[in-house]
């Protein structure tokens, strides 16, 4: 017997369902714990939170990737072919985040992020995604955003103003 929250298809959900929003928001609400850890922590031990949290988003992407991909297959005229791309590009982000450690990775993850809200409710309001995501997305996104903007710039100071010490 499967247990779930969400009675119904989450495909045709146009309220985000419990499930969803909880991981949904977990998944984003590590970015932030990871900026409290890195102000709390050793300097020492900052850089390595902050590599952890430039590998948790870029998993994020590989995420959303998969999500895309998987979406496509309950389309009724099937996978168009802007869906192998979009997970591809998507997925790209994300390995790129995890395999880099420069600077260039928050930007392209900020870049990312802004991309894959405008995409994602542009294809949930074609009914190429859940519906759901026309209001999750924007919200999670959006607080995703901020946070990698967080990460990027107040790590290295913290981090610096140590050492300088």
């Amino acid at each position: 017997m499967v247990i779930r929250i969400h009675d119904g298809e989450e495909a045709s959900a146009t309220r985000t369902p419990l499930e969803g929003g909880i991981l949904g928001w977990a998944a984003v609400a590590m970015l932030g714990v990871c900026l409290v850890v890195i102000r709390v922590v050793p300097s020492n031990r900052a850089s390595q939170v902050r590599r952890f949290a430039q590998i948790w988003a870029g998993g994020l992407f590989c995420f959303f990737a998969g999500v895309h991909r998987g979406a496509s297959f309950y389309d009724a005229k099937g996978p168009q072919l802007s869906d192998p791309f979009i997970f591809l590009a998507t997925h790209a982000l994300g390995l790129g985040a995890i395999l880099s450690s420069s600077n260039i990775s928050w930007r392209a993850l900020q870049v990312g992020a802004l991309l894959n809200m405008a995409g994602d409710v542009r294809l949930a309001r074609q009914g190429r995604l859940p519906r759901f995501l026309v209001r999750l997305r924007p919200a999670q996104l959006s607080t995703a955003f901020v946070l990698l903007i967080l990460l990027e710039h107040s790590t290295p100071n913290h981090v610096l103003s140590s050492k300088s010490d």
